[in-house]
């Protein structure tokens, strides 16, 4: 199994940076388990990626989210969606990226979003104490949905 973990986000506002550090975390992990993973940082997504994902089983897209969502972090799977989250390319999320793979006939992997609320978006280069909680729970989180789900693989 190649799986590709993309964390993204702004490595200067504060819990923005979230992918950043999350999405190392997550890859060792994997690492660990005799899982073929890399890591892919940037500050946004952008259609370069579909390279990345081209021969991929499996992308892990880490995000911080500015909605409170209720475990303080959610893992959800991917579709592919036209739709882009904001009012450019700049801010396009995972299921656009999917749809483009789609609209170029390239096969995607499985995808999985993993969102975790942030707490200020402030010009700081460090996560918030709260952040960081959530992120440790999410790593946690992750790490037992992985063996339950695909320890197999």
């Amino acid at each position: 199994m190649k799986i590709l973990v993309a964390g993204y986000g702004n490595p200067f506002r504060e819990d923005d940076r979230l992918g950043h550090e999350l999405a190392p975390l997550i890859c060792e992990f994997l690492i660990s388990k005799g899982i073929e993973a890399e890591t892919w940082i940037e500050q946004q997504l952008l259609p370069e990626i579909v390279e990345d994902l081209r021969d991929k089983d499996l992308a892990i897209f880490i995000d911080a989210s500015a909605e409170g969502l209720p475990e303080g972090f959610l893992l959800e799977v991917m579709k592919p969606d036209p739709n882009i989250e904001g009012l450019n390319i700049h801010s396009m999320g995972p299921a656009w990226v999917l749809h483009l793979m789609e609209s170029l006939k390239i096969p995607y992997p499985e995808t999985l979003l993993l969102s975790v609320s942030g707490h200020s978006f402030d010009f700081k280069e460090e996560i918030t104490p709260i952040c960081r909680e959530r992120m440790e729970r999410a790593l946690q989180s992750f790490k037992e949905i992985w063996e339950k789900r695909y320890s197999s693989c």
